[in-house]
């Protein structure tokens, strides 16, 4: 009976010495992320430039939060240095700079929480013990912020452009940045990321009761 139960819970330990370190150091990047995302979004306040210079995963050179307006509202505001200049007193005030931090936050605080997840599942699977079991519930922690960065990146992608209209010669206007298939997209990989961390969850709990019972 002892041998039986012995050939059962070893199988948690999945990787051999090598293979857990490249988890460990993999893990350690993607802790490394989330804390320059979390790190971008202190930060915000003091300089907006970072919001237009990341989003979500992507960061790439532009000349300021202007970029995110419509072509049309950017040539309004570049046209006419007086629009301009009002512009760049507009997003310098206080309460946008907040209302800045908060658009960012809606899309980024999912995003590192899926960087977070992973680089600590990674970590556990480059760990001893029941490793698979200890890494398998930050795996689902990090699908369910993938759903939620599915449906809130979108929504941060209006609020910003929203948020700055009111600087511009439009005026306030509503604006709704829909992209269906990205947004299927990475919700339906995020989903079935989660449906494979669950079913996973459930094999090794299976696995745990059959040990019990020898």
């Amino acid at each position: 009976m002892l041998s039986n139960r012995k050939n059962i819970v070893p199988a948690t330990h999945l990787l051999t010495s090598p293979k857990a370190r490249i988890c460990r150091v993999a893990g350690g990047f993607f802790l490394a992320a989330a804390l320059c995302l979390a790190a971008v979004i202190c930060l915000a306040p003091a300089a907006p430039e970072l919001l237009a210079l990341c989003n979500g995963p992507h960061c790439e050179v532009t000349e300021g939060p202007i970029d995110v307006l419509p072509r049309e509202i950017q040539t309004q505001v570049r046209s006419s240095p007086d629009a301009l200049a009002r512009f760049e007193a507009y997003r310098r005030r206080p309460l946008v700079r907040v209302g800045a931090l908060g658009v960012a936050a809606v899309s980024l605080v999912p995003f590192a929480g899926l960087l977070f997840g992973v680089g600590l599942a990674l970590r556990r699977l480059g760990g001893g013990g029941d490793a698979l079991g200890q890494a398998l519930p930050w795996l689902r922690r990090a699908s369910l912020a993938a759903i939620v960065w599915a449906l809130s990146s979108p929504l941060a992608e209006s609020l910003e452009v929203m948020l700055l209209y009111p600087g511009t010669p439009a005026g306030a206007h509503w604006h709704i940045v829909l992209d269906p298939k990205s947004i299927m997209t990475g919700l339906m990989l995020a989903v079935a990321a989660y449906a494979a961390v669950w079913a996973m969850e459930a094999g090794v709990q299976a696995q745990r009761d059959l040990a019990e019972i020898v």
